[in-house]
């Protein structure tokens, strides 16, 4: 079949491309070859039987979305054979050890593409056309290595299919994206896969104080480089494998920075939490398996000042702390205060909201860890999507054993934002968590500007 490009919307569609048409989660492609075909697509390619005039080819396929993908990797010449391709998966952690691994890759001297959630794409991982036209510039501007965000979506939907990844490391597994995946286990295969395809020669990055860790290390054929902080020995079953060989200690957390020792190198790091501990483990084990220098890997942690929208904070002048977060899963959102408590003379006050359309089963539960954990609360609005923020937020309050003093709910974000701003007293700690890095809403389709960030700066002045 003779195409001169590939498209998968049918409004993208010019005249002799190739359309594919992926059965999407409202709208089925097929129920748009029409318009495709009079746009001047020469190839049609779907599911299931669709009529196409003489001249135009058609190819029915189990699955388009990975047809979808085999076509893209072939037009661009499988531009990911041609980099050192870095995946990194898990529910928590993903955009910090990529920006990381791209901070050590750059200190070593590389030219290094990035790919992720606070990159300028609309999905985590982009689709697999845009991802192959993606990697394919890439190569034309002589990157060598690319450190890239995969998301369970992107595994489900076969966004990565026929990409060779170098190294593929994963970072943990917690309650999220159950609206998706359905069960622990779904989620938990999906993530598997990119252990599957990873070529025999590639290196999977592990930690095993996850318990997710047995399984993907079960479905790896290459070499295994575990990592973690706990202290414990991970046996792995198969001798081909390490045994746990990083030995993590002397971490200090204060304010504004983290010191720590990974064997007999200190870090010191604007970076906080625990949970950055094991972003920075694996970013260190991530060097480590590409051959980079000690030297070389302390100064790319170090050089990193900050990730966007991840503990970030927003200063003002103001008498207390003011930290600005994308946790919006349970877990993360524990970590989020465990990380300031300690830091924290006075009290804890947390703004945070869920979004609509998604994982509906961790609303309760994020109001009763927001409850336990904060000192006080206020439950608002992130992206609702289709749903009206006011029974999003009802869902929410299910969690709360009570609505007492500690806790309260208010729709807009910016009141939210601002009342949690002016009971803040000298010594206390405000975290905003759930957007992070975003800077729209989105309210039914319509895209209105807000940044967590921005709100601060605009009421404190």
């Amino acid at each position: 079949m003779e195409y001169t490009g590939i498209a998968y919307d049918s409004r993208k569609v010019k005249p002799g491309d190739a359309f594919v048409a992926i059965p999407g989660f409202k709208a089925d492609g097929a129920d748009f070859v029409p318009e495709a075909i009079e746009k001047g697509a020469k190839v049609i390619v779907a599911e299931r039987e669709v009529r196409v005039p003489a001249g135009v080819d058609f190819q029915r396929v189990p699955s388009a979305r990975r047809a979808l993908a085999h076509l893209a990797n072939k037009f661009y010449d499988h531009p990911s054979r041609k980099l050192r391709l870095i995946g990194i998966t898990g529910t928590n952690g993903k955009t910090t050890a990529a920006y990381l691994i791209e901070s050590i890759l750059k200190s070593a001297g590389h030219k290094v593409g990035l790919i992720g959630t606070v990159t300028e794409t609309p999905l985590t991982t982009p689709e697999s056309l845009d991802l192959q036209e993606i990697l394919s510039r890439m190569v034309e501007e002589k990157v060598t290595h690319v450190v890239m965000e995969v998301s369970s979506h992107a595994l489900a939907l076969d966004r990565v299919y026929g990409c060779d990844f170098d190294i593929a490391i994963f970072t943990n597994l917690t309650h999220d994206h159950l609206d998706f995946h359905k069960t622990r286990e779904e989620y938990l295969a999906v993530k598997r896969k990119l252990f599957e395809t990873l070529k025999p020669e590639g290196v999977a990055i592990i930690n095993v104080d996850d318990p997710a860790s047995r399984s993907l290390i079960e479905a790896v054929k290459g070499e295994v480089i575990p990592y973690g902080v706990s202290q414990a020995k991970h046996e792995l079953r198969d001798t081909k494998h390490n045994e746990f060989d990083t030995k993590v200690s002397d971490v200090l957390i204060r304010e504004d920075e983290m010191t720590l020792k990974i064997n007999s190198l200190e870090i010191r790091t604007p970076l906080i939490g625990m949970h950055n501990v094991y972003n920075i483990v694996a970013a260190y084990q991530c060097a480590l398996a590409l051959h980079i220098p000690q030297k070389t890997i302390k100064n790319g942690i170090e050089s990193l000042k900050t990730v966007p929208g991840r503990v970030e904070r927003v200063d003002r002048g103001q008498p207390f702390l003011v930290i600005v977060d994308f946790a919006h899963s349970p877990d993360s959102l524990r970590k989020l205060i465990e990380t300031y408590r300690p830091l924290t003379k006075g009290k804890i006050i947390l703004v945070f909201g869920c979004p609509g359309d998604r994982d509906k089963d961790k609303r309760p539960i994020m109001a009763e860890i927001a409850q336990k954990s904060a000192d006080f609360v206020v439950i608002t609005t992130d992206d609702p999507h289709s749903e009206r923020p006011e029974l999003i937020i009802e869902e929410v309050l299910k969690g709360a054993k009570h609505h007492g003093s500690k806790l309260i709910s208010l729709v807009d974000r910016t009141k939210a934002i601002e009342k949690a701003l002016s009971m803040a007293k000298k010594g206390d700690t405000v975290l905003i968590a759930g957007r992070g890095h975003e800077k729209y809403q989105d309210f039914a389709g319509k895209k209105v500007a807000f940044d967590d960030r921005e709100v601060v700066r605009k009421i404190l002045g």
